[in-house]
């Protein structure tokens, strides 16, 4: 069996934690592979009601050492093989290894499809220089465990080309994708083939060890969304008398006709109408910055990201006292749990930074519902204020 093993926390969007209910905790990986010491998070003294850049982008900071900082410390945690040396992250990556001289494992979560499995297993295999799969050869993939899942496991050799890299012969490359429509998990493991094969076991240990911290806070609510789903409350008074509500230190007004839901996980406050809905999700620090956010919003229409010039060219609308960017877009949307993109949706998107948090205000539907809307979106806006003391 496993001896002794060596926890490490991971840095990834809080609102993964809130997905647990969906996922069962990992067992123990079957295969004799050695570890060090063991380590883990500590219980949190209260919910995350915020996340940061880091955390949204998958920014992980490490201490000299790969050991995590206080900061860093999240609900997710893993098992690395003792022979695995720790690489400092990087933007992308939450966990980051070094195999031998030329092999490398690590670790990333994207918010929401991630591309899909199809896509994602056919841009590995183009990286090794092999051909593209069918959606029936994919599902025929074999399975490797991953947070109490199944995850598609693919086995690959070839020439592998990596960002920027010259192709190399005979690599091997072994990876897990664990795909849903609010996240998904990539685990890769790339070098000469041989190391690859001596290393699979290790590998599938490493993907079954991953698993939630079990003291984490509010784990046992129900799953998330993508910009904010379900999972603890942020707090506050969503819909109180008069039309006003509050919560996360923000208060509105509630536009005339829209129906209101309390704020869950990374969302103040959810409203409907009709077939459109609307909320605001507040996230610690920049939350990503204005331009990132508002090329992610782009992409989930079915359309080309915009540039850095385009997004500061956006209207401007004044929210909270900051003249923040407006994004109007209409395309075929795919996110928020839809099983195929929806055609003809228009957002309405803003993003205000604030000095310690960032809000985000969203809402998008069928175009035409949208537009009609249009003025109750402008008048929410403009009626959001900070609480005192905030």
């Amino acid at each position: 069996m496993v001896a002794d093993c060596k926890r490490k926390v991971a840095r990834l969007p809080m609102f993964l934690p809130l997905l647990l209910a969906c996922f069962a905790a990992c067992e123990e990986p079957s295969q004799d592979v050695g570890y060090a010491e063991r380590r883990s998070a500590p219980a949190l003294d209260g919910p995350v009601l915020t996340m940061s850049a880091a955390q949204r982008f998958g920014v992980r900071q490490q201490a000299p050492g790969g050991a995590a900082t206080a900061a860093e410390e999240s609900p997710l945690i893993w098992a690395a093989p003792e022979t695995w040396v720790v690489v400092e992250s990087t933007a992308m990556r939450m966990a980051n290894y070094r195999i031998g001289n030329d092999g490398e494992c690590y670790l990333t979560i994207l918010g929401g499809s991630g591309g899909g499995v199809a896509g994602n297993v056919n841009r590995w295999r183009e990286q090794m220089g092999l051909s593209a799969l069918v959606e029936e050869e994919v599902e025929a993939l074999p399975r490797v465990a991953l947070l109490g899942r199944d995850a598609y496991l693919l086995e690959l050799e070839g020439s592998f080309r990596g960002m920027g890299s010259e192709a190399r012969a005979g690599w091997g490359l072994r990876g897990a994708i664990l795909g849903s429509d609010r996240f998904t998990i990539f685990v890769k493991f790339t070098g000469p083939a041989a190391l690859v094969t001596a290393e699979a076991g290790a590998f599938d240990a490493f993907c079954a060890s991953i698993a939630m911290h079990e003291h984490a806070p509010g784990m046992a609510r129900a799953a998330g969304g993508d910009d904010g789903g379900a999972g603890d409350s942020v707090g506050g008074d969503p819909a109180g008398a008069g039309g006003v509500g509050s919560a996360g230190g923000v208060a509105w007004d509630v536009p005339e006709g829209w129906d209101v839901e309390e704020g869950r996980g990374m969302r103040l406050v959810t409203f409907r109408s009709g077939g459109v809905e609307c909320y605001l999700t507040v996230l610690g620090g920049d939350g990503g910055g204005v331009v990132g956010n508002i090329q992610r919003w782009v992409v989930q229409l079915g359309l080309d990201a915009p540039t850095e010039a385009e997004v500061e060219a956006l209207p401007r609308v004044d929210v909270l006292g900051v003249e923040s960017a407006l994004l109007e877009a209409t395309g075929d949307y795919s996110g928020m749990g839809a099983a195929e993109p929806v055609p003809d949706t228009t957002m309405f998107g803003v993003v205000c930074v604030l000095e310690d948090r960032a809000i985000f205000i969203k809402m998008l539907g069928p175009s035409a519902e949208v537009e009609d809307e249009r003025e109750r979106f402008l008048e929410l806006l403009a009626s959001m204020r900070m609480e005192e003391g905030q």
